[in-house]
Order: structure tokens, then C-alpha cells, then sequence
């Protein structure tokens, strides 16, 4: 459960991160600046999010449910597809309307 959560969350942050990242260049250029290319920059710092709320969520006691942990990854999967229209909308929008 805690890593289905911890990826639900990466899964936000790279999507905002990435669309506040063309918006706020300079938001962009400390990405470069920091870690040599903005991508880069994104995956270590989703990668950490993911690793630091995994370890912390891991932690937490809880009680596994069968029909929770399916609930959870149903939502994991619609986070997935939502950032992935989300990023190809706003691309869309960046190099046709913009």
C-alpha cells in the first residue's frame, strides 16, 4: 500500500513539476543548473519523493485490506493516465495554440 501511494504521489509532483517548469523558467533553469539537464532534475527529485514517502508510509502501522490495496492501485492507474493527458494536453496546447 505505501509504495501505490508513494507512486501515486511521483506521479503528481512530475506532472507539476514539469508543467511549472515551462511556465517558470527560472523554476527550469535551477533544475538545470542543479542537476546538468531538467529532466534529470525531475526523475532524482520524484525518485527521492517516492523513496522518502515509501520509507515514511512503510512505517506507518496499518491494516492491509484486499479490497483497499485494489481501490488504491485502480486509483494508481487513473493517476497515470490523468498526468499522461494532463502533459500531452498542455504540450499540445504549448506548441499549437500558445
Amino acid at each position: 500500500m505505501a509504495a501505490t501511494i508513494a507512486a501515486i504521489c511521483a506521479i503528481f509532483f512530475v506532472t507539476l513539476i514539469t508543467v511549472l517548469a515551462d511556465l517558470v523558467p527560472p523554476l527550469k533553469d535551477w533544475l538545470k543548473a542543479v542537476f546538468t539537464h531538467h529532466w534529470i532534475g525531475k526523475g532524482i527529485l520524484s525518485v527521492a519523493l517516492f523513496a522518502l514517502l515509501f520509507l515514511v508510509l512503510e512505517k506507518t502501522p496499518r491494516q492491509a485490506e484486499e479490497g483497499r490495496l485494489a481501490a488504491m492501485l485502480r486509483l494508481l492507474s487513473w493517476f497515470a493516465v490523468l498526468g499522461t493527458l494532463v502533459l500531452f494536453g498542455f504540450f499540445l496546447y504549448e506548441a499549437f495554440v500558445k
